[in-house]
This record gives C-alpha cells, structure tokens and sequence, in this order.
C-alpha cells in the first residue's frame, strides 16, 4: 500500500504556489470576499474552483446546479466549465453577497449562463422534482446539518452517470476526531459512511482543501 503524505503547512504553501493557475479575476474575487471578515472562510479554495472547471468540461455538462453560492466563485469556475449554450442554476437563501457575486461574473462574461434563486434549498430542489428537472453536475456547499437531504434530493435530479460534487466532506479534520460530538461534524461523518454503504453511486473522497465528496451515479 503506498503510503499518505502529510500535509503539513510547507507542503500547503507549495500546492498553493503550483497548484492552479494565477487568475486576476478569480484573484481580485477572493480578495474582496477576505475583506467580509471572518465570513471569508465559507469560499471554497482556488484549487478546488479549478478542480470545478476541469470536471464541467470533462463531463461534457450542459446543465449544473449548485446549493450555496456566497460570493460566487464556484459558481463562476462551473460557468467557465460549461459550453456557451450552458447554464448552472445557483441556490442560497440570501442574496447579501448576490452583488459581489454578479459583480465578478460579469466582468468574466458568464452572468448569460448564470441563473441565481433566492430560496431555502431543499424546497428549490423539492420544487424542481416536482417539475421534472434534471442537471448533469450538481455541487453542494451549504449549510451542512441539510446535507444528507441535499445529497438524497440530488440523486433524484441527475440521471444515470450524472455527478455530484459536495465540499467539506472532510470538515477541518474533525470527522475523524472522536471527541468532535457537535451536529455538524457528526452530520458530515455520518454522511460519508452513508455515501461509503450507497449502492445507487459510485464515489471517490479527496482530501482537496476541506475535502470533496466526487460522486457518480450508476
């Protein structure tokens, strides 16, 4: 068995200097989202908005849905993803950062394949079963006690070989720390030993900044 690097903070500095590639937009987003405070922290990681990118294109999706937009860079790294005829659909239940968020992504020229709804999300997604939508690419970054009904919802959204992508799956190292007994965090562990046990999909956990959750299908 090979064995699993550690981690350790030199390590992180070079995998931030190598990692992805410099972007000025995706660069000058994230500066103005640090200035927010402590907030700031809810913005998923150049290199996982990179990762993003990479699987839109390389699953050939047409349509995506995300669950937690925030200041919307993931939001804008699925855009780029998508072909021009694309569009994902973005969910939060606050529309406070909206602005930033179409700030940016107007200056990139996504804002034509990008859709936003303000709402709770599992009545937005409750809704769109109801009126037989289907994505290809769904990502979750939301509040975490909803995700297990974030991730059943989303298996009734995607057809067979679609994909579902959930952030913070490994949730700041606590899953694995028994004395971490809070909601969330039991939330998340008990989430992924569902996904583990979940014949419906196949699936892939990596250890991607806070951990990402890559899931297909069958």
């Amino acid at each position: 068995m090979s064995s699993q690097i550690e981690i350790n903070e030199r390590l992180v500095k070079f995998l931030q200097s190598v990692g992805y590639r410099d972007d000025k937009i995706i660069n000058d987003l994230a500066n103005e989202t640090l200035k927010l405070g402590s907030v700031s922290q809810m913005q998923i990681a150049k290199e996982q908005g990179q990762f993003l990118e990479i699987i839109t294109k390389i699953s050939g999706a047409k349509l995506c849905l995300e669950i937690g937009r925030f200041t919307g860079m993931s939001t804008l790294f699925i855009a780029r993803g998508l072909p021009k005829t694309g569009k994902i659909i973005t969910i939060d239940n606050s529309d406070e950062f909206l602005p930033l968020a179409k700030k940016y992504w107007d200056l990139d020229n996504m804002s034509s394949k990008i859709e936003s709804i303000i709402g709770n999300g599992v009545e937005v997604m409750e809704s769109m079963i109801d009126r037989q939508h289907s994505f290809d690419l769904i990502f979750i970054d939301a509040d975490k006690n909803n995700y297990p009904n974030y991730y059943e919802l989303s298996l009734c959204l995607i057809p067979s070989n679609g994909i579902i992508i959930i952030d913070n799956m490994l949730w700041h190292g606590d899953v694995a720390d028994k004395n971490k007994d809070d909601s969330q965090t039991n939330t998340i562990r008990d989430l992924n030993l569902r996904i583990q046990k979940d014949t419906r999909v196949e699936f892939s956990l990596l250890p991607l900044s806070d951990g990402l959750s890559f899931i297909r299908k069958i």
